[in-house]
């Protein structure tokens, strides 16, 4: 098992989790179209491709598309269109439909797209099917129907997408019908197309944020946690074997104990600085220079990430808010209460409306709890993960 820390991992690389695998199968069997929440770093891309990949073994059609790079309605519809298309799905229908969608793309080279979305009129056409991007591509899911051969579309990163839209002319109504169209469709070609979305930044988050709910209600959510304290034991152990490290159960222990929560991604990143130092027999001394390395100046930004996403996913009142909020709890590792939490915030604050800041931490506190950077028990808020307390307190204290 090699240690691969920058991208998912497939094949003999993945660290197997049959409980979350087999809760996946058995709800897409039962006909659920799914929503996978989980905090970042956890594994939810690593975990859907080997869904993806047992789905074929079991000899039914399963695609897997990062939207990530899609930045309007046509490059989603594309995007989709390419990826069946490199699974050998349908390659006639669906190289029509990407000469269509390439006429489309020519015709606004150089020109804004217009805001009617995946409905944006084309012109005259033969084909009544063929009238709109949304009809154009709705016939390719109108083929799958008809057929008995189920199809698994995991789409990776929507919200990125729908980010991306929203900084574009009239981009809230472009939103918000693209997610009923993608609803429209879920609901009307549902006998043999299924459906799972993930991503970085959460659907559930963004739809909430936008008054959007609606939209995906009739996804099943299904959450992913990380892994637990035997997992984590096992997941290091594999990763010792495989790179040639010696690693009591004392050590292993320790790390999980440094880590506070066994993220795969933190995981990985202890045995690459254990890797980097030439280490091969761990000790106690080992892991703390191991550890002191991966908080160092010069290697902070592989957390940024977590930082940078803030910003992208809200404006700038709550990205500010949101900071200032982790800022204040990563100089109290025991936690601190709500009102606690609010007084820090008004102190920031000292003309802004007591109501109105209260309103925005209850927000932001959920949105904070759901992805990952903290946990609350009794009433208590605090940084999920240690490495993560640490280095906000390096980033943003020190």
């Amino acid at each position: 098992m090699r240690n691969i820390t920058g991208t998912p991992v497939e094949n003999d690389d993945f660290f197997d989790r049959p409980r979350d695998l087999d809760r996946l199968q058995r709800d897409l069997a039962n006909g659920e179209n799914l929503l996978l929440t989980a905090p970042r770093r956890v594994g939810k891309t690593s975990l859907v491709l080997r869904l993806c990949e047992l789905e074929r073994q079991a000899g039914r059609a399963a695609v897997y598309m990062n939207v990530e790079g899609c930045h309007d309605e046509l490059a989603f519809a594309e995007k989709i269109v390419d990826t069946l298309n490199g699974n050998g799905l349908h390659p006639e229908l669906l190289g029509r439909i990407s000469l269509v969608f390439r006429r489309v793309r020519e015709a606004f080279r150089g020109m804004k797209m217009g805001a009617a979305g995946v409905d944006m009129e084309m012109g005259a056409a033969e084909d009544p099917d063929h009238s709109t991007l949304g009809r154009t591509l709705e016939s390719i899911f109108r083929k799958i129907e008809s057929e008995e051969n189920p199809v698994l579309l995991a789409i990776d990163e929507m919200p990125e997408l729908l980010l991306a839209l929203g900084k574009q002319d009239r981009g809230a109504e472009r939103i918000s019908h693209l997610l009923h169209w993608l609803r429209s469709l879920r609901q009307t070609y549902r006998k043999h197309v299924r459906w799972i979305f993930l991503g970085s930044i959460g659907l559930d988050s963004f739809v909430d944020d936008r008054q959007l709910g609606k939209t995906i209600n009739d996804l099943t959510s299904v959450s992913l946690e990380a892994l637990s304290t035997g997992e984590a034991d096992a997941f290091l152990t594999r990763l010792a074997e495989g790179n040639g490290l010696a690693l009591g159960v004392d050590e292993r222990a320790g790390i999980v104990r440094r880590l506070g929560w066994p993220l795969p991604h933190h995981l990985q990143m202890v045995i690459h600085s254990l890797i980097d130092r030439g280490v091969q027999t761990v000790d106690g001394p080992a892991l703390d220079a191991a550890f002191e390395d991966m908080l160092k100046p010069t290697n902070l930004s592989q957390f940024d990430t977590w930082r940078q996403r803030l910003v992208e996913q809200f404006g700038k009142s709550d990205a500010d808010a949101a900071r200032d909020i982790l800022r204040h709890l990563c100089q109290h590792p025991e936690g601190r209460g709500r009102d606690q939490i609010l007084n820090a915030l008004m102190s920031t604050r000292p003309s802004a409306d007591p109501d109105a800041v209260e309103d925005q931490l209850s927000r932001l506190l959920q949105v904070l709890l759901r992805d990952g950077y903290l946990l609350e028990r009794h009433g208590s808020y605090a940084f999920r993960s240690f490495l993560l307390r640490e280095y906000w307190h390096r980033r943003e204290v020190r």
